[in-house]
């Protein structure tokens, strides 16, 4: 055992007059996208403790929003942020009541929900990579959902990785419940490869150990008091492009399609609506938002027919 482990529907219309094409925002969307971010719940009190990226070595990325930023440590982390981690990096999330999220090298993670408080909580999922949960109490709620499996720890210290199809955890000390109905406790592990079931093993297996960061064999340094009064804002990059947030575009459906409002500004961005059209089978509720013509044109006839159109899917 180791020592320790709001769609804006149609929110970019192109106008085509005398053969051209005009790119600009429909009426109401500066007010709405303003709306978002004012009541958007990454946005909290400063009086709210905040989980802070305490540790990191090597490079690791932050989109925030429609931007891409370099991570550093002392960045408070909110709801919605994309996190990944280099191919030789390491990152550690604290929260205020000592739990810690470490990300090992090319592990990548969207935060669905990450709110501020005393008590860890959190909606993640992990496109792939190895995750050590260390320190979650009773209190807490965390839930961290993969493409192979989803996780709610109870209470204790996890380790994953998931990459390939495949999955597996290792519940170090605790309890942990996958997929809602499988109950994993202490020193359980349970591995899952592609296109087959799963199971629970009494120890995690050898290619488990040998693929697990060796960080995680010890327990990672506590810094949260370091950066306690002291926030640091991560570097400014540039706007993402559809390359910087494919994966993300083409993830499941409840993961991907919440984004949509969120990177629909970008599809002003000649380059990043061209990856949008290209991969549209990968992604087709952006068909609504690249062609409202076409939806504009099925409502009409609905409304001249006094039927009212079915959404698309």
């Amino acid at each position: 055992m180791l020592n320790e482990v709001p769609v804006f529907k149609g929110a970019v219309i192109l106008h085509r007059a005398g053969g051209g094409v005009e790119n600009r925002l429909p009426a109401g969307l500066s007010r709405r996208w303003a709306f978002a971010l004012l009541f958007c719940p990454l946005v909290a009190g400063a009086a709210d403790p905040a989980p802070t990226l305490t540790l990191l070595e090597g490079p690791a990325g932050l989109v925030r929003g429609v931007t891409r930023y370099a991570l550093a440590e002392g960045v408070r982390m909110q709801s919605g942020d994309i996190v990944e981690v280099g191919d030789k990096g390491l990152a550690e999330i604290e929260f205020p009541d000592g739990a810690a999220i470490a990300l090992g090298a090319g592990t990548r993670v969207l935060a669905v929900s990450m709110p501020r408080g005393k008590t860890a909580a959190g909606d993640f999922h992990v496109m792939g990579g190895a995750l050590k949960v260390s320190g979650v109490s009773k209190a807490a709620r965390l839930r961290i959902s993969t493409p192979v499996f989803t996780l709610q720890p109870l209470e204790g210290v996890f380790v994953m990785i998931v990459g390939g199809g495949e999955g597996s955890v290792f519940v170090e000390g605790g309890s942990a419940r996958l997929d809602a109905a499988l109950a994993l406790k202490s020193g359980e592990f349970f591995a899952r490869k592609a296109g087959q079931k799963g199971g629970v093993a009494p120890r995690p297996s050898k290619e488990f150990m040998a693929a697990m960061p060796k960080a995680f064999f010890d327990p990672l340094p506590s810094r949260m008091a370091r950066y306690k009064e002291r926030e640091v804002q991560p570097r400014r990059i540039e706007d993402v492009s559809y390359a910087d947030v494919e994966a993300w575009l083409k993830a499941p459906p409840a993961i991907r399609r919440p984004l949509v409002a969120r990177f629909e500004p970008r599809a002003l961005d000649p380059k990043f609506r061209a990856g949008l059209e290209a991969n549209l089978r990968f992604h087709p509720e952006w068909d609504p938002i690249l062609y409202p013509e076409k939806y504009e044109e099925k409502e009409a006839a609905g409304d001249a027919r006094g039927v009212k159109p079915a959404p698309a899917k």
